[in-house]
């Protein structure tokens, strides 16, 4: 999959040059320059959930590294105490808010048409 390779050279690039910073920071800098290569395009697409699950674990992979966890060890808990969600609801987030968007636009557009339709009278 192209984008996580991607991602993941988004990643490494951080890692190699954040070597000495603290971890808080080089998750901001993963959330701010990795994390919208993962995300891009995401709401839009009709995945599946094992497709789901592969975002998920480069996310995981990201988390473990910044804080040490093995590989077999759940992140669940790490994203609770730093306040952070998985990429799952991150993308229902976003198709949420693209949705509501949506409905709002449908509803400016109707105001609008019935302000011209009224003046127009």
């Amino acid at each position: 999959m192209p984008v996580k390779r991607a991602f993941y050279a988004a990643c490494n690039s951080i890692f190699i040059y954040g070597s000495d910073v603290d971890e808080l920071a080089l998750l901001s800098l993963q959330e701010s320059y990795s994390l919208p290569v993962l995300m891009y395009a995401m709401p839009a697409l009709p995945l599946r959930s094992r497709q789901l699950d592969e975002l998920n674990v480069c996310w995981n992979n990201v988390i473990r590294k910044l804080f040490n966890c093995n590989k077999w060890e759940s992140v669940k808990s790490v994203l609770f105490h730093i306040d952070r969600l998985n990429i799952t609801h991150l993308i229902m987030m976003r198709k949420n808010n693209i949705y509501r968007n949506l409905h709002s636009s449908k509803k400016l557009l109707c105001i609008t048409f019935y302000v011209v339709s009224v003046e127009w009278l």
